[in-house]
């Protein structure tokens, strides 16, 4: 377990790269007077070497934002006075396994590694000081009469292990726990947007204990959260919501699985379901009829065997379109919410 889970709260002042075998990208944040240095790992020290990652560049999570905002500038013990901020991978809801990419350290070419995705947001902030940076990770220091090995300020202090720091197998095993993940948050406060940098090594397990944050062994039922994720994403306005789906369910006869997927009509008034189809995210699809009436719930049941919508146990997204072709909602799941088998998914 993590000694000094924190958040940092401040604007960024420099940047600096540590180009070794353990690379990272060092961005000298300020706070009240106080300097501080955050270090991004960019490469594993272990093989595979390249991170996983996602950047999401319209973050949104209104009951974490707003939390945020209102913090003072500098550090935050979140375990002692601040649990409700913890970040957890596998059970938060923020990321998913299967939202985040692999992507190597530097490569050539534009938009392809780590770099091209973190520096130009940094290089923004230390362009305008209305850009407030929120790190998630281990806090150290301060380290009196030692000045900050990249900035040269003192006393040198800092957060690192600002990545997913569960699952972990191997020579950090010692470091594994729930709800103290790292990330790292940004909000461009001239326009009220946020972005968010989650990372994770490849040979970290999301399927975690609840308690430990150890990796569990395949043979055990999953430790995640159980509940899947709205997509952000532009959508039509409607009444008609995904509330569950049945994606693991136990098989039947020769080996056939009754997966389902569970409607709401949230509105006052009845809606009709003429065109509208449902749809996984290789495009396969399954047309609706009939009506609901206000506040009903329908279960659909899937016909894969008619080249219907199939729900992969690895993970995957959930499409309701309208009768114009319009998303009308969008659900994802990760594998976390598939490892109990006969289990519903709520959305």
């Amino acid at each position: 377990m993590l000694k000094n889970y924190k958040v940092l709260k401040g604007t960024a002042s420099a940047r600096a790269l540590d180009d070794d075998n353990d690379p990272h990208i060092e961005i000298r944040i300020e706070a009240n007077g106080v300097s501080y240095r955050i270090a991004l790992n960019v490469r594993s020290k272990e093989s595979p070497h390249d991170l996983l990652y996602a950047n999401i560049v319209d973050f949104k999570h209104p009951a974490l934002t707003e939390a945020l905002e209102a913090l003072p500038m500098g550090l935050t013990d979140i375990r002692k006075d601040r649990p409700e901020l913890a970040i957890d991978y596998v059970r938060g809801g923020l990321i998913e396994r299967e939202d985040m990419n692999v992507a190597p350290f530097q490569l050539s070419g534009p938009k392809n590694d780590l770099r091209d995705f973190i520096e130009p947001i940094v290089q923004e902030g230390i362009a305008d000081s209305d850009v407030h940076f929120y790190a998630f990770g281990e806090a150290w220091g301060p380290e009196n009469n030692k000045p900050d090995q990249y900035f040269d300020f003192e006393p040198g202090n800092g957060i690192h292990d600002i990545h997913m720091n569960q699952g972990d197998g191997g020579s950090f095993k010692a470091t594994n726990g729930p709800n103290q993940d790292g990330a790292l948050l940004v909000h461009f406060n001239d326009t009220d947007e946020w972005a968010a940098i989650f990372l994770c090594f490849q040979s970290q397990n999301w399927n975690t204990d609840a308690a430990t944050g150890h990796p569990v062994s395949d043979s055990r039922g999953g430790q995640g959260r159980g509940e899947g994720t709205r997509r952000p994403q532009p959508i039509v306005a409607s009444s008609l919501r995904i509330v569950a789906a049945l994606i693991n369910p136990v098989n039947g006869e020769g080996g056939t699985e009754a997966e389902t997927v569970t409607i709401i009509n949230r509105s006052d008034m009845e809606a009709s379901l003429e065109g509208w189809k449902l749809e996984d995210e290789n495009g396969r699809t399954h047309t609706l009829s009939g009506s609901l009436y206000a506040g009903e719930l329908r279960t659909i049941a899937l016909d894969a065997a008619a080249s219907g919508p199939q729900l992969a146990n690895r993970g995957g997204d959930i499409i309701l379109r309208n009768a114009d072709g319009a998303v009308a909602d969008r659900v994802g799941y990760g594998k976390s919410e598939t490892a109990n088998e006969g289990w519903t998914t709520i959305f």
